[in-house]
């Protein structure tokens, strides 16, 4: 389907349609479980869930974080939180190459997506995906690459009708798009977008990409997270998107609250249900062993959540 079309219909009617085709050709499934990763979802809550994962003491001494704890590693961490899935992004540049050792703690995990679009200023993007390509290659787990705080600023162009500002321009995203199949494998492209940067511009490169990563970087936006959202349903009314928890307000340099933890799961989880969304990623590793409130606090909700049903 060409994206003019995606664009041109609302989520509901994009997923019937997508269905009736599903169902024409005598394909299993549904969109949500075979458009995209390599590693259909299953029917429950715990099976679409995500954690952002940064390498052990990523974190200490900064966001007003402090130094206790943070020195947990992503592999032990999604275990403790019972999260089967993980996100690794080298925002310090941390773990070094060559990663086959470090990646070795992720055997366990069902699902694992690595960045190419990061922090790391030592490396260029294209050494950095061919780094993330060749991991890909001798692990069957690694369904996807990821491009993280992607757009700049409020991704507004520079002219009218510009693109978006971003890292990488659209010509450049869907060169690397046609690039990631390794061993006959379709790798996910995924993209990193904030609430304060729904400009339309963005569309030009969520149209590429396979799936969204949406996040609210100050807690205190988190009261418009549903009128956030709809806006950008607005832009991209069918891009599979995951819905991205934070468990410290990094915005503000501070905790955040259960209020704010248990509004953003809520919705998380109707979205999930409804369908809106593919999935939840909690944010971040390191702070599974810094016995912060809102962790405690999601560990349990994910523990009374994860066997639930969501459509499939």
């Amino acid at each position: 389907m060409s994206a003019p079309l995606c664009r041109s219909l609302s989520r509901r009617d994009f997923l019937k349609a997508t269905a009736g085709l599903f169902a024409l050709a005598g394909l299993p499934g549904n969109p949500l479980t075979c458009w995209g990763s390599t590693i259909p979802y299953d029917r429950t809550v715990r099976d679409r869930l995500w954690m952002w994962g940064h390498d052990a003491g990523s974190l200490k001494n900064s966001y007003g974080i402090g130094t206790r704890g943070g020195d947990i590693l992503p592999g032990e961490a999604i275990q403790y939180m019972g999260i089967p899935n993980v996100c690794m992004v080298r925002f310090t540049g941390t773990p070094h190459p060559p990663f086959d050792d470090y990646a070795k703690q992720f055997a366990h995990a069902r699902r694992l997506t690595w960045s190419f679009v990061d922090g790391d200023r030592n490396l260029t993007t294209e050494q950095k995906k061919q780094l993330a390509l060749d991991l890909a290659g001798k692990l069957p787990n690694l369904v996807g690459l990821d491009m993280d705080d992607f757009f700049l600023g409020d991704a507004v162009p520079k002219t009218e009708g510009a693109e978006a500002q971003a890292h990488l321009s659209v010509g450049q995203v869907e060169q690397i798009h046609q690039e990631l199949t390794v061993h006959g494998r379709k790798l996910d492209l995924s993209i990193v977008l904030y609430s304060n940067q729904l400009h339309p511009a963005i569309g030009r490169h969520l149209d590429i990409v396979d799936t969204v990563y949406f996040w609210t970087w100050r807690a205190r936006d988190l009261e418009k997270l549903e009128s956030n959202f709809a806006a950008y349903r607005k832009i991209a009314p069918a891009k599979p998107t995951l819905l991205g928890i934070y468990m410290w307000d990094f915005g503000e340099k501070e905790p955040i609250s259960l209020e704010m933890m248990e509004h953003q799961c809520r919705l998380g989880l109707q979205w999930l249900a409804k369908g809106e969304i593919e999935g939840l990623i909690f944010h971040c590793t390191p702070l599974c062993d810094m016995k912060l409130e809102a962790v405690e606090w999601s560990k349990d909700w994910i523990a009374r959540h994860a066997d639930d049903v969501v459509r499939s």
